[in-house]
């Protein structure tokens, strides 16, 4: 856990000058990308002090990305949102994420019960490659700088639209 754990910190570190290397839009789908792939080492996992480390290394790599992911997902969201909604979407959005996990952990729980750990990984990581395709086929995938936001003008109390 502390060598996954350096990888998010090396992850948020150096987020910007990957962004500003591959643009955000890539680096938000390598984010999403890894996560899937990092779950196969996990699959063919045996005892051992070797796969240990293999977990330990597949672990920082997949958290550099994700925290590199979600860093540029909050600056894109920040950058385009009006500040006045800002505190809104950022809420918003760690309701969905964050709500959802309870959901997750009860449906991964069941469905150890009636297939195996193995499969239900496996089942997981599947799961874990619709929003990359999802991310692929969105224009997202051509952003490279953050776009600056257009001027909207302030509303105004009672004005109808």
């Amino acid at each position: 856990m502390g060598i996954g754990g350096a990888g998010g910190v090396a992850g948020a570190l150096l987020a910007p000058r990957i962004a500003a290397r591959i643009g955000i839009g890539p680096t938000i789908i390598t984010g999403f990308a890894v996560s899937p792939l990092a779950q196969v080492p996990l699959l063919c996992a045996g005892p051992g002090l070797r796969w240990q480390i293999v977990l330990a290394v597949t672990l920082a790599g997949q958290l550099f990305w994700a925290v590199a992911s979600g860093t540029s997902q909050r600056a894109l969201r920040q950058a385009v949102c009006d500040p006045a909604f800002q505190g809104r979407m950022q809420s918003a959005s760690t309701t969905l994420t964050a709500g959802i996990r309870p959901l997750a952990a009860a449906t991964a729980g069941g469905l150890v019960l009636l297939i195996d750990v193995r499969a239900t990984l496996a089942v997981g990581a599947l799961l874990q490659v619709v929003p990359v395709v999802l991310l692929l086929a969105s224009p997202i995938r051509a952003l490279h700088k953050i776009p600056a936001r257009a001027a909207v003008p302030p509303a105004r109390e009672g004005a109808s639209p």
